[in-house]
């Protein structure tokens, strides 16, 4: 009797089981068409449905009331669904940079060292990527702590070339480029013919001609299509130094460079442009500061709660060549009378290759006077809006016509204007200054601060890791693309 129950008893055991095998399979099946099934009623629901609605829906114009709120309300929320469509972050921003000869490029870094020029040692400041020395390898009585550098206002073209390298939509396929760059070190090649002791030896117009040559020679596929109009470099010095004239500085100056048609049809960032240019563009100073993110964010930080002893700074010295009727020799007559005035003389303490004179007299003043130099424009003006000095100027050339992509539009929001009429007919600056409420103040710095990382460039090996925001490199690859974008559109539709 009990080996019959058992007998029975393996029998049902089976059967069950053998059902839910059965229902087991059945189950999965039913999830996976669950799963089928909802992928199906979203793709109709957020892809399908909508652009299909929106394409049959009547323009709101022709809806009559009272449906057409209804209307609205409904083409509304299709519209708020979200979209699908995904687009390449490269799109319309693929720069094919040139693979020039060494002797355009990086064989003028190996003479740094009195092979340019005879006189001239310029090693340390190429030293990394163009950053110059870190303040992390010098003394403390001359530090100004991480992030900041002995940087030569100069060395622009290093700097630009070291951030190409890491740019993310750099493409070496020429065919899907929208822009080329060429990587001359334009100014760096330069100082054999500005500086050279015997000029005489010295043929300005063959600076550039190498370059020429070899673009037609090699890249005249590239360069035939839009004539060198998609085509961009930079020259990190100002414009009046490749414009040969014989009415700059007396002797004749300038290469001549900027004469050849090659390079007028490029676009040219420079420290300064000529206003007139129409393919020339200015981009800030390098200053000493290149941070990486939080390196920015304390600096700012510092800025926004310095204290400021002093109304107003200025930062220069006098030259043999300056006559007491110079708007400079002015200036620095009304800022040595007055007790509100903080003067740094740069003549004294080397400045360009020293960044803590600087930075320490700007951090104390409210105002930083940025009177013409040699030329209208001056690093000055970008090393008092790092440590949030308003900047004040002379001239419209100074900034205003200058630095249109990095700038803000309002001058009135960022800096002060002063004509030098104004200065020459006796006007007292410390009076003017003084007008200024503390809440103006307080609302300048702010902008300045709001833009400080579109002044500077950052360090390149920071970019793109922890540096979250736009730098000056990114405004002016951005501007020139957009540049570019458009001579492309002009020349499609001749």
């Amino acid at each position: 009797m009990l080996g019959l129950i058992s007998r029975i008893d393996g029998r049902e055991e089976k059967a069950i089981s053998s059902i839910w095998c059965k229902r087991k399979r059945n189950m999965r099946l039913y999830f996976f068409c669950c799963l089928v099934l909802s992928l199906f009623v979203f793709l109709i629901c957020h892809v399908v449905l909508p652009n299909k609605l929106l394409s049959v829906l009547p323009d709101h114009e022709t809806v009559k009331s009272p449906i057409r709120s209804q209307y609205n309300l409904i083409k509304e929320s299709f519209q708020a669904l979200p979209q699908t469509v995904q687009t390449n972050p490269c799109d319309g921003r693929r720069v094919f940079m040139y693979d020039l000869p060494s002797k355009f490029n990086a064989d003028l870094l190996q003479k740094c060292e009195y092979g340019v020029v005879s006189w001239l040692n310029f090693c340390y400041h190429a030293s990394n990527d163009g950053l110059g020395q870190s303040h992390e390898n010098v003394s403390e009585e001359t530090s100004m702590g991480k992030g900041w550098y002995n940087t030569d206002a100069y060395m622009l073209e290093v700097i630009f070339h070291s951030r190409m390298r890491r740019y993310s939509c750099l493409t070496n396929n020429s065919e899907a480029a929208d822009a080329f760059f060429v990587p001359y070190y334009t100014g760096i090649d330069a100082l054999r013919y500005l500086y050279a002791i015997e000029k005489k030896n010295v043929h300005m117009d063959k600076h550039g001609a190498d370059l020429v040559a070899w673009l037609e020679h090699n890249g005249s596929s590239r360069w035939q299509q839009y004539a060198g109009k998609d085509h961009f470099m930079v020259m990190g010095r100002t414009s009046w130094d490749f414009v040969y004239s014989d009415a700059i500085r007396g002797a004749g100056w300038g290469t001549g460079i900027s004469h050849l048609p090659h390079i007028v049809n490029m676009s040219t960032l420079l420290i300064e442009k000529r206003p007139w240019a129409e393919h020339e563009q200015a981009v800030p100073y390098p200053t000493s500061f290149h941070p990486s993110f939080s390196e920015l964010q304390t600096w700012i930080n510092k800025v926004r709660n310095a204290k400021r002893p002093y109304l107003f700074a200025f930062a220069g010295g006098m030259r043999p060549t300056m006559q007491d009727t110079t708007i400079r020799t002015r200036l620095l007559i009304q800022c040595s009378k007055s007790v509100s005035c903080m003067p740094v003389d740069c003549g004294k303490l080397k400045c360009s290759h020293n960044p803590k004179p600087i930075a320490t007299a700007f951090l104390q003043s409210e105002f930083c006077l940025q009177p013409r130099g040699d030329t209208p424009t001056r690093r000055s003006a970008f090393d008092a809006m790092i440590a949030g000095c308003i900047p004040v100027f002379f001239h419209e050339d100074s900034a205003y016509t200058q630095y249109t992509w990095h700038l803000p539009k309002d001058p009135d929001s960022y800096s002060v204007f002063i004509s030098e009429e104004d200065v020459r007919n006796g006007l007292q600056i410390e009076r003017l200054l003084k007008s200024y409420s503390q809440d103006r103040i307080r609302q300048m710095r702010n902008t300045i601060s709001e833009v400080m990382p579109k002044l500077l460039y950052v360090n390149p090996y920071s970019a793109g890791k922890d540096f979250n925001v736009t730098d000056a490199f990114d405004i002016s690859i951005a501007g020139v693309l957009q540049r570019i974008s458009k001579l492309k559109q002009q020349l499609s539709k001749l």
